[in-house]
């Protein structure tokens, strides 16, 4: 056999034994090879891309309408139903209140609003970990939602367990949108309470506390006055509808 060929023979070996040595690597290696092509993966990351865009939809829809997907006691005002959260029939009474939890009436509603997007956001998480070569255990899907300073959370209660070389438990994930919604819920309710216990409020007062705050205060013929809270920064708005100390019929006015 020439040297030549030799050579050659010798090139076909070392390439042999190279295809061997990297098909074995690859299933050897499979799992942590697929994670670094795919890159690092974070599966709140994935959680929140899933839910956000329906969770910003739901959480400007309640805004818009006093906290409720349905209003059910409402003022219709430029087109939307707008929940009373302070009402009386009764002329010149100061009104009650009908939502004395507005912050926990809104979390609940959201969390009603989210929770199936939330249950399949959860599901194509799980398919996505099977699909990365891991076996997936997981328990009953929950879904809890609350405003806090700066901040909305969605909690998914969903045990799970990942299982490829080692195991790894969770408990549940975490997803967290920025916001001042609270803040505006909060200053609803503060106005909701001055409503009900002297029949009006004094807006200006709150803009001394909180410099990005706006407030329209409208009235409508019937005694309604339809509130409109607006962050001048985050643009966020939440809106509601209060009749105390009202006019009887005829005495009404048009704008406050």
């Amino acid at each position: 056999m020439t040297r030549e060929k030799r050579g050659q023979m010798a090139i076909f070996v070392i390439v042999a034994v190279a295809i061997v040595l990297v098909i074995l690597l690859y299933f050897l290696f499979r799992p942590r090879l697929t994670d670094i092509i795919q890159g690092e993966f974070s599966p709140q990351s994935f959680l929140r891309s899933c839910v956000e865009d329906d969770l910003r939809t739901e959480v400007e829809t309640l805004a818009r309408q006093g906290g409720y997907r349905n209003p059910v006691s409402f003022a219709s005002y430029k087109g939307e139903k707008i929940q009373y959260l302070c009402y009386t029939d009764d002329p010149y009474e100061t009104c009650i209140v009908q939502q004395p939890m507005v912050k926990e009436n809104f979390e609940n509603q959201l969390n009603d609003a989210v929770a199936g997007r939330a249950d399949e956001c959860m599901r194509s998480l799980i398919s996505e970990y099977e699909k990365r070569g891991y076996d997936v255990s997981a328990g009953n899907i929950e879904t809890q939602t609350s405003l806090a300073p700066g901040k909305i959370s969605v909690r998914f209660n969903a045990p799970l367990t990942l299982s490829r070389e080692t195991s790894e438990k969770f408990d549940g994930f975490d997803v967290e949108m920025e916001s001042e919604m609270y803040n505006l819920v909060f200053i609803a309710q503060s106005i909701v309470e001055y409503e009900a216990e002297f029949g009006d409020s004094a807006t200006e007062l709150y803009l001394q506390y909180y410099p990005n705050l706006k407030i329209e205060k409208t009235g409508l013929s019937d005694g309604t006055r339809i509130y409109k809270l607006s962050d001048v920064v985050t643009k966020e708005q939440f809106s509601f509808a209060s009749r105390s100390v009202a006019w009887p019929a005829g005495y009404g006015f048009d704008e406050i």
